[in-house]
């Protein structure tokens, strides 16, 4: 039912965000550890706990809520009942009875989202995107995710993977070195699960001022980059040219107006924006004019946001 309160959640690799939504606004919302690797279910009991206490922050009762709808870093089948496609993270997401198991213990419905999908529609409807028939955004992260809505209503395909570009080849940046991902993969070379392995295998890495740091990730990559560090420039510009190569490419492909970037890279990294958008313009094809390059506007409510729209929207679809 429109109007009505719902749960969303936003399952990354690292941490779980949770939040009441309502017309489009975050009544409450927390963030907690996930356990990716461990899987969902042994830990529902507690993460109904931190879904009760964010209730009782809201002034609302977990039974009061509508529905849920989780976002995964998965693939989700079109009816939103079950994962077709996992990446080494909440593997019991892909149980056949996986919905069902989670509303026995809620006591709630549930539908399930990938979460560039549920964070592109959040944008599309609250944020850089608003207006908006043929957008697409690129997240970066731990891990990278695309999405697009096209035609004016989110992009799936018969399996719930249209749209999704994260492990596009990028070849013209060479072969990666031995034994990481296959030859071109793009999050080889772009997302930050891959980074300290890329940056070990580089010649005079014991020089760089990055051996300093204790937690190698992109911001940290653009920090030394900007104080002259010949491998942090390395890594930063290989970065940059996949990042423009993954934007570019779900251009040409779904004739986008806009593409919108967002992820904690993002926001840690100045500058990332306005070297895709030249990147762009000096490589697409734009017949219908200018595609826009923008930043998102709702950093990490755009998936919970979304959420709320699809509970609204596609809740019935494949019950």
């Amino acid at each position: 039912m429109a109007g009505m309160m719902i749960l969303g959640g936003d399952f990354g690799g690292t941490f779980t965000k949770l939040g009441l939504v309502e017309d489009g606004r975050v009544a409450a919302s927390s963030v907690i550890p996930s356990p990716s690797k461990d899987g969902l279910l042994p830990w529902l009991p507690t993460l109904k706990e931190n879904a009760k206490a964010l209730c009782k922050t809201a002034g609302i009762e977990l039974e009061a809520i509508g529905g849920m709808v989780w976002a995964l870093p998965l693939i989700i089948d079109p009816g939103l009942r079950r994962a077709t496609c996992s990446f080494g993270k909440f593997e019991d997401a892909k149980r056949e009875d996986f919905c069902e198991q989670v509303e026995q213990i809620f006591g709630l419905p549930l539908r399930l989202e990938n979460d560039a999908r549920a964070a592109v529609i959040g944008e599309w409807q609250a944020g850089a995107g608003r207006g908006m028939r043929d957008l697409g955004m690129v997240t970066l992260g731990t891990g990278i995710g695309t999405s697009v809505i096209s035609a004016g209503r989110p992009l799936r395909g018969r399996s719930g993977m249209a749209g999704n570009l994260g492990g596009l080849s990028v070849t013209h940046l060479g072969a990666p070195a031995k034994n990481l991902l296959p030859p071109g993969r793009t999050e080889f070379y772009a997302a930050s699960w891959t980074l300290l392995r890329r940056a070990s295998a580089m010649a005079d890495f014991t020089k760089s001022s990055l051996t300093g740091e204790s937690r190698l990730d992109y911001p940290a990559v653009f920090r030394h980059a900007d104080n002259g560090d010949s491998i942090a420039c390395q890594l930063r510009d290989e970065a940059l040219e996949a990042w423009g190569s993954v934007v570019l490419n779900l251009i040409q492909a779904h004739d986008l107006e806009r593409v919108i970037l967002g992820g904690g890279i993002v926001v840690a990294a100045n500058g990332i924006v306005s070297v895709v958008q030249d990147f762009v313009s000096r490589h697409a094809v734009q017949a219908g004019g200018k595609v826009d390059i923008v930043a998102g506007e709702l950093g990490d409510r755009a998936a919970i946001i979304g959420c709320e729209w699809i509970w609204n929207n596609e809740k019935k679809q494949g019950a």
